[in-house]
Parts: C-alpha cells; structure tokens; sequence
C-alpha cells in the first residue's frame, strides 16, 4: 500500500513538471514574440551568444558578473548550434524546470508528506519575480540552480560535489561566495562538535549546548581535533579551495565587481534588510498572517526589547537611507514605482513602515530558529546582511536566495496546507497580472527604437 502511495505521488510530480513546462513554454514563447530584449540582456545576449560560438575571447566591460551563464550557455547549446536570443533565454527556462526538482529534494528536510512537497516546490518555483526572470537571459535562474545542487550535495554528504558547485554558483554571480560560506561553516562547525563529544548523533549545534561547545573548543581545541578523521579534513580543503579561489579573485580584479565597478561600489546600506522583510511579508504572506497575534503578545512582553529595536530602526532609517540613481532614473522596473510613489513622495511613509519591518522580521526568525541547531539561525543572519546591506541598488533579484533558504526552513502540516494553497493562488495572481503588464503597458525611451516593457 506504501509503494502504491509511492507510485502515486511520483507520477503526480512528473505530471506536474510536464504541466509546469508546457504552460511555461507557452508563456515563454509569447513573451519572445513581445520583446526580444529586456534591459540587461543588451549586454548579456552578445557575449552569450559569442561563448555559444565557443569564442570566449571577447568581453564587455558593462558586465558585472563572471561568465557562467555564459559558459552553461556554450556547454548546452555550443555542441546544437542553437546561438541565438531564443535559445540563450531558453537556458533559463530549463534551469526553472530543474529548480522545481531540487526544491522537491530540499523540502523534503521539513516536510514528511510528499503531497505537501509536491506542492509547496511548484509553489516556490512560480514565486513571481524569480518565475518572470525564467523567460529572460539574466543569471538569476542559473545561479539559483546552482546554489541548490550545492545545498542537496550537502545534505547528502557530498562535500567534494558541494565545493564545486559553490565554485560553479560563484563564477555565476561572485555574492554566491556568502552561501558558499553558510554551507562550508555550518559543515566544520557541526563535525566539530561532534569532536567534542557532547552529542554524537546531532548534525547541528543544538542552543543548549553552545556555551559548552565554545568553551572546550577555545580552551581544549588539539583535544578536539584529536578526534577528527581524515575524510573531515578533505571535505575541509575542498570548501577551503572554492573560499581561497574567491580571495585569490578579489586580489586580482580588486573588487568583487567585474566590471562597470564605479556604478556597483559596496556600501553600508543595512535599510535593504528591512527592504528584504518586506519582500518576504508579501509573498510568504500566508505564513506571517497567522502569527500577528503571537507577535502582538510577544510585544506586551518584552516592551523594552521591541522600544529598543523600534529607537535603533528609526535611527538607521534617518542616518542610511540610500538612493542609487539607477532606481530613479528606470521606469521599466516596479522599484521605481514603488519608490516614487510611496518612499520618495511620503516623508513619514518609510518611518511609518518600522513597525512592519519589525514584526517580519519577528516572523522570519522565529520560522527559521529551531533549539536543535542554532547554527543556521545564526549565520543565515550574518551572510544576508552581508550580501544586502552591502548594496546600495535596491534590486527584487538580490532578495531571491535569502528568501527562498528562508522558505525552504518553513516547515508544514495538515493545518497550513490551506497556507500553501493561500501562497499558490496569490503567486499565480500576481504571475497574471505582471504577464499582463508586460504584454500591455508600453514605455518609449528616445535611445531605443523598439518599445520598452515593465519588469521586476
């Protein structure tokens, strides 16, 4: 009866990839016959299309990332001859399939009823903005894809496999580096505690026990390592390779930018958090809704904590709101709108927001804690202030990763299906209505003949 169930559910997840592909393809080739470019793509289209013709001697200073798209580009369709816009955009649409099967994998962690992975991994594939990006031939889906092979090999030991997709998502998009390091030091520090002896069998750093594991690794940490092997120490190096060819990296080039470095200087703007908790607030909403009371009781008791962090807010708000001249001057982006109608034209609107942000971010620590491993918590914290708050181009993409590792870590039951199916209704929505936009709104700008169309 369980192989039935089995069976079952395998063939609904095949029919619903089939299903997922065929509507996409549909979508995808009508968005082609709409607009052959989008923004970015006049820099991305060329190069491509010369690493699909296995020239890899040209370059575009415009360009800020490596060529790994560019290279995934030339390894899928170089040996077909298919090197042209349509197929380039095509390799993101293929990604997008795979993507769905490796969420099916991640889910899986948290989520014992195979119905319910089903579901929640087509949900997060159709996320709106990461979804619109699979018709186009931007490195966002790519790189996504990437980081998900590193995250499965992973879980499943494969440290060797996982080092080398870190390597592969970082030559796609170098703030990949961040995740590479989530994965690498969440790795050394559970074995190490391992070493030490205080649980054998737990696979993270349960919050209990922190304080004991810190202490006898800063005053006893040869006792420690006397209990490591030698596959630890491989796996180690194999992270250590993929962290010291990034460094080497930064050395040469001299930033982690490529290319078109005076426009994308790091910068201290940590408002992109609370930018971020917002993102995450509209489309985990169902998720959030339900703990409004909780955060409410929360706030009653502990009335400094909350004073504290609204006072500290208020302070960032004032002193570090940035505005990148790139957000005011394109209206071919939602950001723009969002900006000009709302932050920009209210003065009080991004200090009336605080409470918001506090209680998203409430929400999002509270569904990724758990008393069983605090590592994660800790360093996901840590790697999305450093890969947001160092940006000072308010940019939908940047929010992809931190959010879905965010809502990979949600863990279900029989009571939130009705949030998923919530999540899954409203993705679809908004999916309709930015297609729409797309094919309907259009905007002229006087350096391009053709029309311009609205993206995220």
């Amino acid at each position: 009866m369980l192989l039935g169930k089995i069976r079952v559910s395998q063939v609904c997840f095949m029919l619903t990839l089939a299903l997922f592909f065929a509507t996409s393809l549909i979508i995808f080739n009508q968005i082609y016959l709409t607009s052959k470019m989008v923004v970015d793509e006049e820099f991305h289209f060329p190069l491509g299309i010369s690493y699909c013709n296995f020239n890899f001697l040209v370059w575009d200073p415009k360009v800020t990332t490596l060529p790994g798209l560019y290279l995934v580009s030339a390894l899928l369709m170089g040996p077909l001859k298919l090197c042209t816009p349509y197929w380039m955009r095509f390799v993101s649409l293929l990604f997008s399939l795979f993507n769905v099967i490796l969420f099916h994998k991640l889910f899986r962690k948290n989520e014992r009823n195979e119905w319910r992975n089903i579901l929640s991994s087509i949900t997060l594939a159709l996320l709106p903005p990461l979804y619109f990006f699979s018709n186009f031939y931007y490195t966002d889906v790519v790189s996504l894809t990437m980081i998900l092979l590193m995250m499965v090999a992973n879980e499943k030991k494969r440290h060797y496999s996982a080092s080398t997709f870190g390597l592969l998502a970082v030559i796609c998009r170098q703030t990949n580096i961040v995740w590479v390091g989530l994965v690498a030091v969440r790795y050394v520090l559970a074995e190490l505690f391992t070493f030490t002896k205080l649980k054998q069998h737990e696979r993270g750093i349960p919050a209990k026990d922190v304080y004991t594991f810190l202490r006898r690794l800063v005053k006893r940490p040869l006792r420690v390592l006397e209990n490591s092997n030698v596959q630890f120490w491989l796996d180690t190096l194999a992270y250590s390779v993929t962290l010291g060819l990034f460094v080497l990296f930064l050395k040469i080039n001299g930033s982690i930018v490529v290319g078109d470095k005076t426009a994308h200087q790091a910068t201290i703007h940590i408002p992109q958090l609370f930018y971020f908790s917002i993102f995450c607030l509209i489309f985990a909403w169902p998720h959030f809704v339900g703990e409004i009371l909780n955060f409410i009781a929360f706030a009653k008791t502990h009335k400094l904590l909350i004073s504290i962090a609204t006072i500290v807010c208020l302070v960032i708000v004032f002193t570090n709101t940035l505005v990148h001249p790139y957000m005011l001057a394109d209206n071919r982006h939602y950001i723009f709108y969002v900006w000009n109608r709302f932050y920009g034209k209210f003065v009080l609107f991004k200090y009336a927001m605080i409470p918001v942000y506090i209680f998203a971010w409430y929400v999002i620590i509270k569904s990724i804690y758990s008393r069983h491993d605090i590592s994660f918590v800790t360093f996901y914290l840590i790697c999305v202030s450093a890969v947001l708050a160092s940006q000072k181009l308010i940019e939908i993409r940047y929010f992809f990763i931190p959010y879905i590792l965010f809502r990979l870590r949600i863990k279900t039951n029989t009571n939130s299906v009705f949030n998923i199916v919530l999540e899954f209704v409203t993705y679809v929505v908004i999916n309709c209505i930015t297609l729409n936009l797309f094919f309907t709104k259009i905007i002229t700008w006087s350096r391009y003949e053709d029309p311009q169309r609205l993206i995220w």
